[in-house]
Formats: structure tokens, sequence, C-alpha cells
């Protein structure tokens, strides 16, 4: 009798677990998506067919956990991520209302890329849903149109790790003034702004975002030095940079701990396409756990000296592709015995190269 009591009460949960289930998903959410199909009309369509430009293929499973552009949660059923990036059949600008995704109180990973959002409804923007959904984690709003005011209801997800925000239209209006209200996002670890034109204030608006992990500023209108006179401790954090695509020439003193920031932490670097020479690598002495250094396509030429770049003594891959080096020295002084991959393609290297290669025991790619 107890053990068939047992099983009955295990059958009361699982059908307590159904409860509101409709063909997978739960369902005020599976209504919850189709609100949003007016202004996303590939919500039920599959990512491939869009990507090869071939004509869109309507999912066939009316069960929306299976639809490749959400993700439910196997167990609950609940909605969790959300892959709705270019799927609006709108033509032109329009202004999103953020209320629409209430429903989707478990939602973790929410991507909007690519679809001539402009602003919010009055009244109906982000901020909206700092409320309910608490366990929002990803925020993808990159190659939209939004402009600084979005910024303000961005502030309120607190849940957020990760931002990206890359390719917005804030060269419409100064976007560093707004910047500094996401510092209230004290969990955001990922922070993309690629593609904005912020200049070197952008650093300086930065500095309170104790949090982050990963800062990608790449094509950002950066010039020339790169100085930071006050020490700032809040990017001891810090693990991935990635600079490439500006007209940077120095750091400065942006890497030394005396003078610029702490970058204990920093092992991944992307200095890729700017303007720097071989003088570079007495920047780049701090960095004693530097895992990833990319100087490919700059302005280094001729030899390099091998003292500086021995001091990232934990560096396992590096990237000096597309410059006029044509050498080492001492020819066999390169000590980086954690390298692994090198790549030095495009330079001006002669025979004479194989002896500083033969110094680096554990590289299995060049």
């Amino acid at each position: 009798m107890e053990m068939e009591l047992k099983w009955l009460a295990m059958v009361l949960v699982v059908l307590s677990l159904g409860a509101g289930l409709c063909d997978g998903c739960l369902e005020e959410e599976r209504f919850a998506l189709f609100q949003l199909k007016p202004f996303f009309e590939f919500i039920d369509y599959k990512f491939q067919d869009l990507d090869y430009g071939s004509r869109p293929e309507k999912e066939s499973s009316s069960n929306c956990c299976e639809w490749e552009r959400v993700e439910c949660n196997p167990i609950s059923g609940r909605v969790t991520h959300l892959f709705l990036n270019y799927s609006s059949n709108m033509k032109r600008d329009w202004y999103l209302n953020a209320s629409l995704f209430l429903p989707f109180e478990k939602l973790q990973n929410l991507s909007l890329s690519g679809n001539f959002i402009t602003g919010c409804i009055a009244n109906q923007g982000f901020e909206r849903l700092s409320s309910k959904l608490d366990k929002l984690e990803n925020l993808d709003l990159s190659d939209n149109h939004f402009n600084n005011s979005i910024l303000a209801s961005l502030s309120e997800l607190s849940s957020l790790k990760s931002l990206n925000l890359a390719k917005k239209e804030f060269t419409r209006s100064n976007p560093t003034n707004g910047i500094e209200m996401l510092s209230k996002l004290n969990n955001l670890e990922t922070l993309d702004l690629s593609f904005n034109h912020l200049g070197n204030k952008i650093l300086s608006q930065l500095d309170g975002f104790a949090s982050l992990k990963s800062l990608c500023l790449k094509d950002c209108g950066l010039k020339g030095t790169l100085d930071i006179q006050e020490s700032n401790n809040n990017w001891m954090n810090l693990k991935e940079l990635y600079l490439e695509g500006n007209e940077i020439k120095s750091l400065g003193s942006l890497f030394h701990e005396k003078e610029g920031m702490k970058f204990n932490k920093l092992e991944v670097l992307s200095l890729s396409w700017n303007l720097f020479n071989n003088s570079v690598f007495s920047s780049l002495v701090e960095l004693s756990n530097l895992k990833l250094l990319d100087l490919s396509f700059n302005k280094l030429k001729g030899a390099i000296y091998t003292k500086d770049l021995n001091a990232l003594r934990n560096l396992e891959e590096l990237i000096l592709s597309g410059n006029e080096v044509n050498g080492f020295i001492p020819s066999q002084g390169l000590r980086l015995m954690n390298l692994k991959h090198l790549v030095l393609s495009g330079n001006g290297f002669n025979n004479s190269i194989l002896s500083s290669l033969a110094t680096l025991p554990n590289l299995k790619t060049l």
C-alpha cells in the first residue's frame, strides 16, 4: 500500500509539471511567441535557410520547444533561450514593445541582433523586464539602430552577465555620457561596444565596470596614445581585451601597474589592424599571465628584440602576420616555453628564422 501511495505521488508530480503544457511548451509562452510573430516573422523558421540566402523554411513541428530559434528547459518546458536575430520582416526602423517578453520568466538568453529596431515604445522599454526576468543573463542587441537613449533602461537589468551593443547608431548622439549608466550592472562580465565611434574617452567612461572579464572595442575610433593618468583598479578581473581595427599607435602607461590600470588577470589581448611599431612590446611586459597576443597587420618592422617578448612567459599563441618583421634579436633568444601556436605569415623572413624557432619546445602549429 505504501509503495502504491509513492507511485501515486510521483504521478501527481509529473501531472502538475505538465499542467499548462501545450505541444511541449507552456501554453502561455506559446501564445506569447505568436504575439511576437508580427514583429519577428521568422520566429518559427529555421536559421540555416536564412544564412544561405535561400527561401526560409518554416518549422514542421507544432512543439515550439523544437524550433531552432527557441530553446526550452527539458523538464519544465519553460523557454530559456530566444534566438530572434535577423528575424524581423520590417523594412524600416521600428519601436519595440519589450513587455512582449514578460511571459518568458525563465529566459536566460535573448538575441535581437539585426532587426532594424530603433528604440522602445514609451514606458515599454527593457526596464519593464527587470522585475520578472531575473534569470536573463545574455542580451544581444547588436546591429540595430538604437541611440544612447536605450542605455538607461538597460541599466535596470541587474541579472545581465553579457551585453552586446556592437554596430549601433551611437554616432547620432554622444554615447559616452550614457554608457556610464551601465556600470550599475554589477554582474556584467562581457561587454561588446564594437563598431561604434566612441573615441579614446570611452576608456574613462568604463572606470566603474568592476566585474568585467571581457571587453570588446573593435573599430571604435580609438587613436594615438591610450594614456591613462589615474590608477584604475576596477579592471583587475579583465581577462580579454579586444582593440583591433582602430588607429592606436601607443599604449602609453595603460599596462604599467604603477601608473595605469592593473591587468593582473589579462589572458587575451588583440591589437590587430592598428599602428603599433616594435616599441609596443616594452608596453606589455607587465602582462605575465597573457596567453594570446595578436599584433597582426600593424607597423612592426625589421628585427624584434626578444627580451620584452620573453617576459610574456605564459604566452601560448602569438600572431604577427601582415607586418614587415624579418627576424629576432638575438636569433636564438626566443624563450617562450609555453608557446603552442605561432603565425608569422606575410612578413619578410628568410631561412635564418629557423634557428629562432628551434628554441620553442612546445610549438604545435606554425
